[in-house]
């Protein structure tokens, strides 16, 4: 029982933590051998300025001695947290048989260079104005910079390269692709949240030598041109030497080897095609050695006002090998990457004369089989390079972001040998894609093949396109959302226990939030959301006033308890949302209230109120539980039409004076006094955000069930998300399963793969939406409906201390997940024998189901309703190989939010290990075999 996957700020390895902070410590224990069954009593930290003495268990900066905690919470490393300060952390467990473990592997952590840089200065080249016109000849943006530097011949302990750059906008990307000594090392920074300057630190320890060493980088901005680095290194005798951007720096205009060229941008952002000149690139100019005498001195610039790591990590350089490659009939070659990514190529073709090359990139081909480089959303993605003997022998590289998963070589002339070239070495041709660092422990197998290659589309999907902060799509606006946003981090947190990069984002969007009335909302139910995953309150407790703030208090009406506000229009600020495009919102009815708007508005009054009792704020818990309750009746009692089980999509406006007779039919005006204005019409999405975040009254779940399920999936991929959880919730997984599972109808995710997207699009079919893009994470969400939602891996207690595994399998026979916690990786598993539930009738013949409880935490496994056991009877169920009468439940309750159907079978205080439990119709439940799949 080793501690594995060491994080730190729930990040791994990071060198750039934000000085003057404390950081955390966190780990999970390996489930190898009986590691999984033993019990955490006591754990070790300590804290060393060399590898090897932590992994000795020497703290020569920081011994925490034997402390009896579990360490699920995290153990705060008590350590000078200076601006460029490196550490190494090891960890060692105790078991209740008072056993150590060994001492982990040792990881490192350090602080970024702070928010004054010494004595790196920004630089940019000479004549490049700071504040830089969009408008300009895009080529003016372009820059080469160097820097060279003497390091003297003495053992380095560590070094860090700090580095940043201006501005984001208008490209929306990156400023800066920076070299070591020739290795390649990152690009950034992100966007920034408000006026600071966002950096990002980069540990290059192994590639630094005695004498000189270069730092190259290649760097794009068409407006506030600035960039700025900073090497810290630390020699093994204890001496610091700080080396900056500066006037010694020499630049080389980058104008040369990228000339004006049109924009791959769309209405959202302003990027460069890259038509690249090689005969005046200049080559090896990151290497040592490289004569640099014709470039000329840099412009320092006005310094950054304030320099703030980024509490995340930085995106790095995969290379991708192409599924196939195939000739067109202009001799050209068309590369299919088999699924979608964003970045670019890296192409190795040495020519003996010159030659030109367009380079085209697409999500989709052309009925020809070409490739589709005027997308969907009119980003054109064509690049023309100028191939010449002089760059034989070099790799050249796309610089900036494209999306896509087939590209397209057309040569200037003739080539016969061009396919033959690239397939005949692996260094020729691959694709350079930019990707955020995922563990991807998160895993998922089912009996349905199609379902797993849905699931794997999805996680695909947000291992691609997570990028250094969650967006839309980095197709065509680049932007981040606050609903994407909840989903993406959703998706992301099941397949990987890295909660950074969405604390950044959620961060981002509660300062920066976005126009849709209800998607700020999003931003604490993210925030719930983690402080669930993780068990850490600590983004709660930091963003407290701004989440607040995104609580709809101005809209809130006294008298009748609801969210009350002119809809809007969906594009300006205050606008009523619901749902997009519009063509998606099955005939929504807008009033001013909105049964969407204040469906989810009362789970954020929840949410709220949970984060404000944990944090120990007693009035602002029960003032915002009282707001939801307050909601959710309303909503139930002026919003539910009785005569056709469903919702209606709001009232005209806020009930006035006292509530009449009511009938429970808003298709009937005689059902209400003249104070209720009923909007008469039942979308699916009023259901189903009722459902989702509401909670209907326990005798209104199976009409509700009955109505959606005649409904389909009318609505988007993203109500899909809401809708599908809600159902899952609600117990009514049999029909959420039918919905993911589905093949037949246009609106399913399997559709998806039918039309050859590489990841997740942002609506069923470009018929519904003709900008539709293929490379939406949000779209993603089957990635955690799955384990959450079919398997039921739910936390009861923040951090998973206590959670319930609750399948819900519907037609499907069999199915099992792992879900990546602090705690360690939950892994859940069902057969179902016999009759397959549905819908209407969720019992099952009989059912068996495998979980491995971490060490550090409980489960409590629930087994649906079993043919031939009444509610409240007796069931004969086999647990960990020992027949068990348990009494099902008589009546409805609720388990981690999902609603317990009566006749459940609930067994409690599992503790960690792996256990088997089986139940089926009749006496012995025995004899059933595991999942094979």
């Amino acid at each position: 029982m080793n501690a594995i996957d060491l994080m730190v700020d729930d990040r791994r390895e990071p060198v750039d933590l934000e000085p003057g902070r404390p950081a955390t410590l966190r780990w999970r224990p390996s489930a190898d051998g009986d590691g999984a069954t033993r019990r955490i009593s006591a754990c070790h930290v300590v804290v060393s300025l060399r590898p090897e003495a932590a992994e000795a268990g020497e703290g020569d900066v920081w011994d925490s001695g034997p402390r009896l905690t579990d360490g699920l919470d995290g153990v705060e490393l008590e350590v000078d947290m200076s601006p460029s300060r490196r550490y190494w952390t090891a960890v060692r467990l105790r078991d209740d048989d008072g056993v150590w473990s060994d001492w982990s592997r040792a990881v490192t952590f350090g602080t970024g260079a702070g928010a004054r840089w010494e004595p790196a200065r920004p630089i940019w080249l000479d004549g490049r104005d700071d504040a830089g016109d969009a408008a300009e000849d895009n080529a003016t943006g372009w820059a080469f910079l160097r820097g060279r530097f003497i390091l003297p011949d003495k053992p380095i302990a560590w070094a860090t390269l700090n580095a940043t750059g201006a501005s984001t906008a208008p490209s929306r990307q990156f400023v800066y692709r920076m070299w070591m000594n020739g290795a390649f090392v990152g690009c950034g920074p992100v966007f920034p949240t408000g006026d600071e300057t966002r950096y990002d630190g980069y540990d290059v320890t192994g590639l630094l030598a005695a004498g000189e060493n270069v730092i190259g980088v290649v760097a794009y901005a068409m407006a506030d041109r600035r960039f700025a680095a900073q090497l810290d290194v630390c020699f093994e005798d204890s001496t610091m030497l700080h080396v900056g951007t500066g006037p010694d720096w020499r630049g080389y205009d980058g104008s040369l080897a990228y000339p004006t060229s049109p924009t791959i941008g769309t209405w959202a952002f302003d990027a460069p095609s890259e038509d690249l000149q090689t005969g005046l690139y200049p080559f090896g100019f990151a290497d040592r050695g490289f004569d640099d005498a014709a470039w000329t001195p840099v412009a320092v610039k006005r310094p950054f006002a304030r320099y703030e790591a980024t509490p995340a990590d930085p995106m790095g350089v995969r290379y991708v090998q192409a599924e196939s490659l195939r000739p067109t009939e202009s001799g050209g070659v068309v590369v299919d990457f088999g699924r979608g990514w964003m970045g670019g190529i890296r192409l190795l073709l040495d020519v003996a004369e010159p030659l030109g090359l367009t380079v085209r990139f697409g999500e989709q081909l052309e009925p020809d089989g070409t490739v589709r480089y005027h997308l969907s959303c009119f980003n054109t993605y064509e690049d023309r390079w100028s191939l010449m003997p002089r760059a034989n022998g070099t790799p050249l590289e796309t610089w900036g972001i494209r999306v896509f998963r087939y590209v397209e070589l057309v040569p200037d002339r003739p080539m016969p040998d061009l396919l033959e070239r690239l397939k005949g070495s692996a260094d020729a041709l691959r694709a350079a894609v930019l990707v955020q660092p995922m563990s991807g422990d998160g895993r998922f197998v089912s009996s349905d093949a199609t379902l797993n290659r849905v699931w794997e589309l999805c996680r695909h999907t947000i291992e691609a396109f997570n990028g250094n902060i969650y967006v839309d799509s980095w197709t065509r606006e680049r932007a981040p959302y606050e609903a994407d946003a909840w989903i993406q981090q959703r998706a992301h947190l099941a397949l990987d226990d890295a909660p950074a990069l969405g604390r950044l984002t959620v961060d981002h969007l509660i300062a920066n939030r976005t126009w849709p009335t209800e998607w700020p909302f999003y931003l604490i139910l993210a925030v719930h959301d983690a402080w669930m995953h993780t068990g850490s309150l600590d983004q709660a407790r930091m963003r407290y006033e701004g989440l607040a703030a995104l609580l709809p208090e101005r809209y809130r009406d006294e008298a009748s308890g609801l969210i009350v506000k002119d809809p809007g229009e969906p594009s300006v600020m205050d606008g009523d949302l619901v749902d997009w495009p519009q063509s998606e919102r099955d005939g929504y009815v807008f009033g001013r209230v909105n049964t969407v708007v204040n469906a989810i508005a009362s789970q954020a009054y929840a949410d709220m109120a949970d984060m404000a009792a944990a944090l120990g704020r007693p009035r602002d818990a029960e003032r915002w539980r009282h707001a939801a309750e307050g909601i959710r009746s309303a909503l139930h009692r002026y919003c539910y039409d009785r005569t056709i089980g469903a919702y209606i999509d709001g009232l005209e406006d806020a009930p006035a004076g006292s509530y009449g007779s009511y009938a429970g039919s808003c298709g009937s005006c005689g059902s209400y006094d003249g104070s209720v204005k009923p909007l008469r019409h039942h979308s699916l999405h009023a259901s189903a955000y009722v459902l989702a975040f509401a909670e209907p009254p326990s005798d209104r779940i199976a009409p509700l069930g009955a109505y959606l399920r005649s409904r389909g999936m009318a609505c988007s991929v993203y109500t899909a998300a809401v809708y599908l959880d809600g159902l899952f919730r609600a117990g009514l997984g049999a029909d959420a399963v039918t919905l993911l599972t589905g093949t037949e109808d246009m609106r399913t995710w399997a559709h998806m793969l039918d039309v050859g997207a590489g990841a997740t699009m942002e609506a069923w079919d470009a018929d519904l939406k003709p900008n539709t893009t293929y490379s939406h994470p949000w779209a993603a969400s089957p990635a955690s409906l799955l384990p959450h939602g079919l398997l039921g891996i739910r936390p009861i207690e923040p951090g998973y201390r206590r959670f319930a595994v609750m399948p819900q399998p519907g037609a499907l026979a069999a199915a099992e997940a792992e879900l990546p916690t602090r705690a360690g990786v939950i892994g859940a598993s069902y057969r179902v024998f016999g009759h397959a539930p549905s819908g209407s009738d969720p019992r099952v013949e009989g059912i068996r189901i495998e979980v491995t409880v971490p060490p550090r935490t409980e489960a409590t496994v629930v087994l649906p309703p079993i043919r031939a056991v009444a509610p409240g009877d007796g069931a004969h169920v086999d647990v960990d190989g020992v027949p068990t009468s348990v009494v099902t439940e008589r009546g409805e309750s609720r388990i981690a939010g999902v609603r317990c159907l009566p006749g459940s079978v609930v067994i409690r205080r599992m503790t960690a290990g792996k256990h088997v439990v089986i139940a089926r119709m009749g006496v012995d439940a025995s004899g059933s075999e595991g999942l094979r799949l």
